[in-house]
């Protein structure tokens, strides 16, 4: 009798492990959200268009932010990424469409192509910095850092080719603590950056001969 019960609450168990095991296994998985930078084109002031074509290669993305993975950090020694929110292109890829589309709404040169182009008498070339967002206890922050180097292709002393290097950085507070509210701080930091960006290109190739 006592073994005929214990085979039965055996059962029972075992009954019990299968159905829950299945129930997990038919749930379906969290869909992934995906997300990408977005902003107006700056409002830049008119100016004269120079007669520079200028050729913007791809950016480089420095690690650990070359990924379509969200990065983002508690502190200075640790930094995580968000497995269910993405980005829908890598940091690189955004930033350099971004870029190219403002310098040619900008309508300050005489050409602006994304890529490495024999005929341009400028090259534009870029690595990203720092793409993450940095949580603290008082606020989460969007933070961007991007280094240009405008390079002069017609420049035959090879020392001088390099018109200028620069470090572009903003720090933008969250409005949402969420992907979505870093996504808006991170478009707003770029949207700065790229005019920036533009206005010191303008200025440099502006004073050449």
């Amino acid at each position: 009798m006592r073994i005929q019960k214990n085979l039965i609450i055996t059962l029972t168990l075992l009954f019990i492990g299968l159905f829950c095991s299945c129930s997990v296994k038919n749930k379906p998985p969290q869909p992934i959200e995906y997300y990408a930078l977005d902003y107006e084109k700056p409002d830049i002031e008119p100016q004269p268009a120079l007669p520079i074509t200028l050729s913007l290669e791809k950016f480089r993305t420095a690690p650990p932010y070359n990924t379509n993975r969200i990065v983002y950090s508690k502190n200075r020694f640790s930094q995580n990424k968000y497995y269910y929110h993405q980005w829908m292109a890598t940091p690189d890829e955004m930033i350099t469409c971004l870029l190219a589309r403002d310098l040619i709404a900008s309508n300050r040169f005489q050409a602006v192509m994304i890529s490495s182009n024999a005929l341009t008498s400028h090259q534009l070339n870029g690595t990203i910095d720092e793409f993450y967002e940095q949580d603290t206890d008082s606020t989460w922050n969007a933070v961007l850092s991007v280094t240009v180097t405008l390079i002069n292709k017609n420049e035959k002393d090879e020392t001088k080719r390099f018109s200028f290097q620069k470090n572009y950085k903003k720090i933008h507070p969250l409005d949402q603590k969420n992907p979505k509210g870093l996504t808006q701080a991170l478009s707003m930091a770029m949207s700065e950056i790229s005019s920036l960006i533009i206005s010191d290109i303008y200025n440099e190739l502006q004073q050449l001969p």
